[in-house]
């Protein structure tokens, strides 16, 4: 199963929220004194798995409440998190939720001695992607587990009535499968299987949980055709089956009384018209109490299916309805009158559909019933999404719309200067507002005092940056015509979170200022402007800047030592600019940097071995290219780039990014931000508007290294790209290059590199680029595999290579003519200096001869020694 970005965003920022709240669900801990071997259990438990310094870097942590777990309280029944029977003082719950526990969990474990447990949550810890214990079976009187997202890789508990697997990415419904464990689950209430590998048709045997209340099955793999039976179970109110993109159904008719209060097929394959009996639906919720006692928020969503047909009129009756989301799916026609009745409906998302019958609002795609002037029909929206709507201007709908906290108005056609009457409305309460990819050329100034997130990127906006009201979080103008200095009016904005001006005409310093954000900052892109000076000096050891790029400007000095404090940081790009400075050991600590992109600029010296172990360990993309390093390569550094060495599938399919929690409601947040970059690949200097996760790539081309390519590279077993062409590398092309199995692109060119192409590196089944040109070497081309697509220029300037595509063929070797009978072998010359020396004194023609007989063995032996040395040490890395 992969997630996209969005779907991770939906994860993030409604599901993990909403499991976060039910999660905290324990009564407040008894007053009674535990008995003691419970409360050497728990201990024992808590030694052997709390790691409170995993909060630096978990999503949700709290090492407080294991803290709290002290001997000399001597009562466990007072531990925060642990619940007690008040009559028999045995720990019936525990509620150890986001606690900073990590490592395998075996049946041995201590906390399978707690046999009275009936409430348990290990929600939100990290347990190595262990197997779910077996000795969980036999706590028998368990009624709730909750085990989300905590890495899990089931069990026969016949009493539970809730169980919560949600997010144990490797773990799968197989043995037992998921027929088989709901066999013994008869009494389950609330089932959460949300991003396990259940597949189908096995949810048939969901059908038969006639207590069922909540089912979430989001991205589960699902396929084939889902149960029409499971939307009458007698209880069922919350059914959740997004993300399942291969999942197929349609929806029934739903009877009058139908207890369903929430239902989401986001992203499935479901077909067909919506029912009629939709209106029976008539409390329509998202979250029901079991999960949160979140009721007043509620939700309907169809989004991304082959749904078609007309919204039916019975929509007006689901009168508790406050979010409806249709979009992209085959409706057609405009949308009811009865729509406008939903006098809770607070937000709208029906974009991307083929909604026709249009109406004089200039929603082409999209058409509301109501007059053109006339706006009292939906004049309470608290949420408006119009994007990808073909709108050409601001919809004069958006005058009377004084409660508007969240505006989508992206991907347009909205043109020109924003009208004056739009900064007039009174939308005091404001927070979201996402004008991106339209053809606005003016936006002058902010008239909403609680904006948090602003996106106005790819437009034509021209003039001077505006500066945005202090409550900002994310401010992204990138890709526009802006241009002057940044003023450093922005160094107030306090909360800021976000700052992208990329693509700009900025000029100018970066305002000193601006290092004093660092405590709240965590993505800084100013790329592509007229920036120059020295990047701001960090003003305090407290650092969340995770993504950093100023590439493309004219920034000098060297680089500022305050970021050896950015513990978070993963991407830092200064590419392109005219920094001075030797390579940046100091950053080694830096454990979750992952893309570090100096190339072009003046950085010097020798790299140096690591002055500590585990260094940068977490680097998947060096660019040191076009700067004046010296020396030999670094390969101290690359026996620790161990991200390089290992496949980690939870990266296939993801982009290098960050996500925008403004801890605000999804609705409310700008979604994810793919990082980017420009690298060498192929010879050609390319642009990745997103990186993909797995890319691995070493960039030390245009340098000034010497010395020999040691076999160690080979241990990089994942690398995509290498070059370190136009070097002055000598020495043979390393065997150990034929383990770099997913090797994409090779460039060794403009070197002084000797000896053959092994054979060996025809078995790179993925290298589609290979460049030796301008070396030193010689022997036959390889002809198998890859190498047959390689053309003439990947090999020119080596005089002494054979072999298609050159024109020079390789044949037999010429033997060598025998010596003429006028030369003299070494032995016959020594016996001539004895004799020439005969005359003038016979001892000193001996010593002569002997002298120079003892010269060329000692230089024959250092040279065959030598030779078989390198022979032997290249066949170990066969």
């Amino acid at each position: 199963m992969k997630q996209t970005p969005f779907d991770l965003l939906v994860i993030f920022f409604v599901i993990i929220p909403l499991h976060l709240a039910s999660s905290e669900t324990l009564p407040s801990a008894s007053p009674t004194k535990c008995h003691e071997q419970e409360q050497s259990a728990s201990l024992e438990f808590k030694q052997s798995l709390f790691h409170p310094e995993l909060k630096t870097r978990q999503l949700y942590h709290d090492p407080s409440k294991l803290e709290s777990w002290k001997v000399e309280d001597g009562d466990c029944c007072g531990w925060e998190g642990v619940e007690c029977d008040e009559g028999t003082s045995y720990v019936t719950g525990l509620d150890l939720n986001q606690s900073c526990l990590s490592g395998p969990i075996n049946s041995k474990a201590s906390l399978f001695r707690l046999t009275h447990l009936q409430n348990l949550n290990l929600a939100f810890n990290d347990f190595n992607h262990s197997q779910i214990p077996s000795a969980i079976g036999d706590l028998v009187e368990l009624t709730s587990l909750n085990l989300s997202m905590s890495n899990f890789g089931v069990l026969k508990l016949t009493n539970l009535t809730s169980l919560d697997l949600f997010w144990n990415f490797r773990l799968e419904l197989r043995n037992p499968s998921m027929e088989t464990m709901v066999q013994f689950l008869t009494k389950l209430e609330y089932l959460d299987l949300s991003l396990l590998d259940v597949s189908a048709p096995e949810p048939d045997a969901v059908a038969n949980l006639s207590s069922l209340t909540s089912l979430g099955l989001f991205d589960c793999n699902l396929q084939e055709t889902f149960p029409t039976t499971i939307f009458e179970l007698p209880r069922l109110q919350f059914l959740y089956l997004g993300g399942n993109a291969e999942l197929l159904g349609h929806l029934p008719e739903f009877h009058l009384h139908s207890p369903i209060k929430s239902l989401n097929l986001w992203r499935t394959n479901f077909s067909g018209s919506l029912p009629t009996s939709l209106g029976n639906l008539a409390f329509l919720r998202n979250i029901p109490s079991s999960i949160g006692n979140l009721t007043q928020f509620t939700m309907l969503n169809f989004q991304d299916n082959k749904l078609s047909g007309e919204i039916p009129s019975s929509v007006g009756k689901l009168i508790q309805l406050s979010y409806l989301c249709l979009g992209m799916n085959l409706l057609s026609r405009e949308i009811p009158n009865s729509l406008i009745n939903l006098t809770n409906l607070t937000s709208s998302d029906l974009h991307d559909n083929q909604l026709t019958d249009m109406l004089p609002l200039s929603f082409n795609e999209f058409s509301l019933i109501i007059e053109p002037d006339t706006n009292t029909g939906l004049s309470n929206l608290s949420a408006l999404g119009l994007a990808c709507s073909n709108l050409s201007e601001l919809p004069i709908l958006l005058s009377s719309q004084s409660g508007l906290r969240w505006l989508d108005l992206s991907q347009n056609s909205i043109y020109g200067q924003i009208p004056q009457w739009f900064f007039k409305v009174h939308m005091s309460q404001l927070l979201f507002l996402n004008l991106s990819r339209n053809l606005i050329t003016s936006f002058t100034t902010f008239k909403w005092p609680n904006l948090k997130i602003i996106d106005l990127m790819h437009n034509d906006i021209q003039g001077l940056l505006p500066i945005p009201p202090k409550s900002i979080e994310f401010y992204l103008v990138s890709n526009n015509n802006l241009s002057g200095e940044i003023s450093p009016e922005m160094c107030q904005l306090s909360s800021i979170r976000m700052l992208d001006f990329s693509k700009n005409r900025l000029s100018g310093v970066i305002p000193p200022c601006l290092g004093n954000l660092s405590k709240t900052l965590s993505t800084l892109s100013l790329n592509g402007n007229d920036l120059y000076g020295r990047f701001p000096q960090l003003q305090s050891n407290v650092c969340s800047l995770i993504m950093i790029d100023v590439s493309d400007n004219q920034l000098e000095g060297s680089l500022p030592r305050g970021l050896a404090n950015c513990s978070n940081l993963e991407f830092l790009n200064f590419e392109n600019n005219h920094i001075v400075d030797t390579f940046p050991s100091w950053m080694g600590s830096l454990s979750y940097l992952k893309v570090l992109i100096l190339r072009s600029n003046s950085f010097h010296g020798a790299i140096g071995k690591p002055k500590t172990r585990h260094q940068f360990s977490n680097l998947q993309i060096v660019d040191l290219s076009m700067n004046n390093f010296l020396g030999s390569l670094p390969f101290e550094y690359f026996d620790m780039w161990n991200a390089m060495k290992i496949h980690d599938t939870y990266d296939d399919g993801y982009y290098y990014g960050s996500y925008g929690s403004s801890n605000l409601p999804i609705r409310y947040d700008v979604g994810e931000y793919d990082y980017s970059m420009t690298i060498i690949n192929k010879g050609i200097l390319m642009e990745y508007p997103k990186i993909l996760a797995y890319l691995n790539v070493i960039d030390l081309s245009s340098n000034n290294f010497t010395g020999e390519i040691l076999n160690s590279v080979g241990s990089l077993t994942q690398l995509r790209m290498l070059n370190l062409s136009n070097n002055a590398l000598t020495g043979s092309i390393p065997l150990s290059l034929a383990n770099l199995t997913v090797l994409e692109s090779l460039d060794l060119s403009s070197n002084k590199l000797s000896g053959m192409i092994s054979p060996s590196l025809a078995q790179l089944n993925f290298l589609a680029f290979f460049n030796v040109s301008d070396n030193r070497l010689s022997g036959p081309i390889p002809q198998a595999k890859q190498f047959t697509t390689f053309e003439n220029n990947s090999y020119e300037g080596n005089f002494g290579l054979c072999g298609v595509p050159l024109t020079k063929k390789c044949g037999n070797p010429i033997e060598a003519p025998p010596a003429p009978p006028s030369s003299a072998s070494a032995e016959e010359l020594n016996w001539k200096i004895v004799l020439m020396g005969f005359g003038s004194g016979l001892v000193i023609g001996v010593v002569l001869g002997l002298n120079t007989t003892s010269r060329i063995e000692r230089r024959f032996l250092r040279f065959y020694r030598g030779w078989q040395g390198r022979q032997m040490h290249q066949i170990r890395f066969v």
